[in-house]
């Protein structure tokens, strides 16, 4: 017989073998689940913190609005002069 299946028939023997009642709990045991619980959501913040992930972005934004405002608020098309230059290069004779 395979090492495997006697490992699987021996986990399933004990699987069938009825429980001999309930056990009480520890003394001490819900108290130190619930500080083991308490404990794990004070964790350190790593290197991808949501809360400095957040604020990044809105910096992001700012700065990224802050640049952009001379050229949306300028008294000309800003596109103009790129229009202008390329009206120039075509050519105007309309012969085939």
């Amino acid at each position: 017989m395979n090492p495997i299946d006697d490992q699987l028939n021996r986990l399933f023997r004990a699987a069938r073998k009825p429980e001999a009642g309930d056990f009480p709990v520890p003394f001490g045991l819900e108290t130190r689940a619930l500080a083991a619980w308490r404990g794990a959501g004070r964790r350190e913040a790593g290197l991808f913190d949501m809360g400095v992930l957040a604020r990044g972005l809105v910096v992001a934004i700012v700065i990224m609005g802050a640049s952009l405002w001379p050229v949306l608020h300028q008294t000309t098309d800003p596109f103009s002069a790129y229009l202008q230059d390329s009206d120039t290069t075509l050519a105007s004779d309309e012969t085939p």
